[in-house]
């Protein structure tokens, strides 16, 4: 069938949509680029031996899981360590979905690949619809903090280390504006699923 790229800035809501999507194609296999950054960090020898060297033995928590809190404050007050994480993680996942994508695609079924960096990494290349997920700066504030109990100024500092929405959304297929409740969300996703049917099916 198709590979679905969904897409967006950091607390958009891109992982509410991708699981309102789902819920119309309950025959895809979905992949999140955030799950599988998880289970190298956790369980690829080699990627934490990396990121040991890049950040010390502190970043490790004592039951040996990373301290998120870390790497996040790290490699957002400093570019180059941001960069040199991203060497790391980047080309794994890519490997991962691409390699997935390209089966999928060969079998005829249906993938639906999360990457909060798609347009980022030039993944968009591989996907044949891709949906930006998007919603105002307000919203987005607010969100980091209540939500993530980020400090405003290491919420500003993502925010702006990543592609602006308006850039992703001129770039999309598919633009969800997700400053809304879930049921106009779902109405969204049930739209967009009848499109993506109707396209390639």
């Amino acid at each position: 069938m198709a590979v679905i790229g969904i897409t967006g800035g950091i607390a958009t809501g891109k992982s509410t949509f991708t699981e309102v999507l789902f819920s119309f194609f309950p025959e895809a296999h979905r992949f999140s680029a955030d799950a599988e950054v998880s289970r190298l960090t956790a369980e690829d020898a080699e990627v934490r031996r990396e990121i040991r060297i890049l950040f010390g033995d502190s970043v490790f928590l004592p039951d040996g899981e990373i301290d998120r809190r870390v790497v996040r404050e790290g490699i957002f007050g400093n570019a180059e360590l941001r960069k040199r994480l991203e060497a790391i993680l980047h080309p794994r996942v890519r490997e991962a979905w691409v390699s997935l994508a390209r089966s999928f695609r060969k079998s005829g079924r249906w993938l639906l690949v999360e990457i909060p960096l798609l347009y980022e990494t030039q993944g968009e290349r591989e996907c044949d619809s891709v949906a930006v997920v998007g919603c105002s700066d307000a919203t987005q504030r607010f969100r980091l903090r209540t939500r993530r109990g980020y400090s405003d100024a290491l919420s500003e500092q993502i925010r702006v280390a990543q592609m602006s929405g308006s850039e992703k959304c001129l770039r999309s297929d598919h633009f969800i504006w997700n400053d809304c409740s879930l049921s106009c969300l779902t109405r969204q996703a049930r739209l967009y699923s009848v499109w993506l049917r109707d396209r390639f099916c």
